[in-house]
């Protein structure tokens, strides 16, 4: 079942709504009634919104107030405080940004004014003055200082260093010789004019994308997640972290911008969990699916490994272009690994990514620290720590995202077994109510020879006898044929039970059910032989077939017993077992023996069905079985196999050898199968 997704309530930061204000406000001005349907009418999608707007200017109004918007703000306009408007240098739903001029120490900086409708909307000033407050509260060399906070006739601002930078958005753009304006999603853009770094950076990657490239890539990821560290270490999750609002500077430092979004430790409720916010494109899983929890750090980790993906491709994570397909992209589907767009991406990097990008918030790095110092060894040519996930791991991944199909073969499992055990008992019961009729047969024959005999005027009397002893045959042998055909209905469900057993189930994931499925089919073999032992042919076949199961299931003893001699090549092991060095001298030329022999049985390997494979397994197996006896003592194998026990962790409770040793009820083995699913992260089985 597909998760419902909240959708992103925008409406606040509509434009519409501050036209709208303004147009009630000037009726409410001029003295006349404004028609608050009409105006609704208009943005029925925005009828929430306008609501509370007129609300708030009703009360203010009728309180006496001088309300009035405050005046345009432009060049030729008053000053704002301390500040001269130069001009505008961006827009985004959570104000506008002018390049200003301090008049008191005549320096340039970023003035970010809150649009005079949403100062009228609680939650649109509070979180105005969480983003001056985070960004205020952080003195980083890659996040945009924060100067001064105020409010001047009623318009709200705070002002911030003006940096000469270029969006990475642009720089990402200019990369795929895209035209420089267009796609532009930055909230908020702080550039003053262009610079020469960027297009740098994109002629490289038009050049053949060469390892400077990646290496840049690398530097800027690994200088944003120091600013998120810093952050992150201060309450301040940013939340929005994106291309757009990462400026680059002529000395190719990066800068983290629009802190709009961020969630500050001290005003955690602002933002109630299940609200969508952030850029979807870049929004980590747990953002996106609006899950009712709080969104910690690690949801920027996500956001910088989804800027570095793009940076080193040129393409987004996930191409989706509806707002729909892209939240199922998100949050069901897997992010193609960057070598697979891109050859030339080191697979260092395409690691560190891939980490950062985990579904799980636990399966990505742990801090923004930790993958800044990844992204430094890579750059300093040193090991990573980060691991490709391991086939386990993937498969739990699958196993998380697919229940329904892990549940789904348990059930097919155990109806087949309870199938069969139905079978067998209709079987059974047939057999004896067909020997109930033929013992009935026989003894009405008898008396009817017998009153023959004794008696011809008894003729009448006979021809009657034997005309019900043949209707009574004719009954017997047609039950005896029903019971036939339920009896190879039964057989030839046991014997695909084994095939599926032999052919479907041959991985080493499997050997406990099949170990189970072949025991219980020489059960079943078992008392098919005892239900036809008046038929010697059939009772031939079916002794031949329940001897083949059983040597399939020695064959499979023989492979579980065989692993335990690969634990002969661990030092630990050899020394656990005490042997004296002409043992180990012994172990160890056993080892090169048994990798020539195995060199030599495989070599045709490939070109061989599945029961030669199993029978090539089972005679490398009984090899290495008896030469490791030759060497070993009666109690070394023995504690060989206790460690062979101990590896295989809480699956050796699957093992029914070991349960009837331990004497385990039914509840231990259910708890034992409990921690089992715990320490692999699946369900139960």
């Amino acid at each position: 079942m597909k998760p419902t997704i909240p959708p992103a309530d925008l409406s606040e930061d509509d434009p519409r709504v501050l036209d709208a204000a303004r147009e009630y406000l000037a009726a409410l001005e001029a003295g006349l009634t404004p028609d608050r349907r009409k105006i609704v009418r208009r943005h029925p999608d925005l009828a929430a919104a306008l609501g509370e707007c007129f609300d708030g200017i009703d009360m203010v109004h009728a309180a006496g107030r001088a309300f009035k918007p405050p005046p345009p703000i432009g060049p030729a306009a008053e000053p704002l405080g301390d500040y001269r408007i130069v001009r505008e240098i961006g827009r985004g739903g959570m104000g506008v940004v002018y390049e200003a001029v301090q008049l008191s120490l005549g320096r340039r900086v970023a003035l970010k004014v809150l649009p005079f409708a949403a100062a009228l909307h609680g939650k649109q000033l509070q979180r105005f003055k969480t983003e001056a407050h985070a960004a205020a509260l952080l003195h980083h060399t890659n996040i945009v200082p924060v100067y001064a906070v105020g409010c001047e006739r009623g318009t709200h601002f705070y002002a911030m260093q003006l940096i000469d930078g270029t969006p990475l958005d642009a720089v990402i753009r200019e990369a795929r010789g895209e035209p420089a304006g267009g796609g532009n999603d930055a909230t908020v853009d702080l550039r003053a004019g262009p610079t020469d770094h960027a297009s740098g950076f994109a002629t490289t990657s038009r050049a053949g994308r060469g390892k400077d490239a990646y290496r840049t890539a690398a530097r800027i990821a690994a200088q944003v997640a120091d600013a998120l560290e810093y952050a992150h270490d201060a309450g301040v999750v940013h939340r929005d972290i994106k291309p757009a609002n990462l400026l680059l500077d002529p000395r190719g430092n990066v800068w983290v911008t629009d802190f709009g979004l961020a969630q500050v430790t001290a005003d955690a409720g602002l933002t109630q969990t299940g609200d969508v916010v952030g850029t979807l494109r870049y929004m980590s899983p747990e953002q996106a699916a609006g899950k009712r929890v709080e969104t910690d750090h690690r949801a920027d980790v996500y956001s910088l490994g989804a800027t570095l993906y793009e940076l080193l491709t040129l393409r987004p994570v996930f191409p989706g272009q509806d707002r729909q397909t892209l939240l199922n992209q998100l949050l069901r589907d897997e992010p193609r690994p960057p070598r697979q767009l891109d050859r030339g991406v080191p697979a260092e990097l395409e690691t560190i990514v891939l980490k950062a990008l985990a579904k799980a918030p636990a399966d990505r790095y742990a801090s923004a620290g930790e993958m800044a110092a990844d992204l430094r060894r890579y750059l300093n040519e040193m090991p990573i720590l980060a691991r490709r996930p391991s086939p386990v791991d993937r498969g739990r991944k699958w196993m998380r995202r697919h229940p329904s199909v892990v549940g789904a073969a348990v059930v097919l499992l155990v109806l087949g077994v309870i199938g069969l055990g139905i079978s067998t008992a209709l079987v059974s019961r047939a057999k004896s109510n067909a020997q109930a009729d033929r013992d009935k047969a026989q003894a009405a024959l008898r008396e009817a020879e017998t009153e023959r005999a004794n008696t011809k005027a008894a003729n009448k009397q006979l021809r009657e006898e034997q005309a019900k002893t043949k209707a009574a045959l004719a009954r017997e042998k047609q039950r005896a044929k029903e019971a036939d055909e339920r009896f190879r209905l039964a057989r030839r469900s046991v014997d695909e039970m084994v095939a599926l057993a032999e052919r479907e189930m041959a991985g080493p994931q499997f050997e406990d059910a099949r170990k189970r499925l072949f025991e219980v089919s020489v059960a079943y073999y078992q008392e098919f032989i005892d239900a036809r032992k008046d038929d010697p042919s059939a009772r031939a076949e079916l002794v031949a077939t329940r001897e083949r199961v059983q040597e399939l299931l020695a064959d499979l003893a023989t492979l579980q017993g065989d692993r335990q001699f690969f634990l002969l090549n661990a030092p630990d092991v050899l020394d656990d077992l005490k042997l004296s060095a002409e043992q180990r001298s012994q172990v160890g030329a056993l080892t090169r023996r048994t990798d020539e022999r195995r060199g030599e049985a495989f070599r045709d390997f490939g070109q061989l069905t599945d029961a030669e494979r199993v029978r090539r397994f089972a005679q490398q197996a009984k090899e290495n079985k008896a030469a490791a006896e030759a060497v070993l003592t009666p109690a070394q194998l023995a504690r060989l196999g206790q460690i062979a026990l101990q590896a295989r962790g809480a699956t050796a409770f699957r093992d029914a050898e070991v349960a009837a040793a331990l004497n385990l009820t039914a509840e231990q083995r259910d708890r034992a199968r409990l921690v089992e699913a715990d320490a692999f992260g699946g369900p139960a089985g």
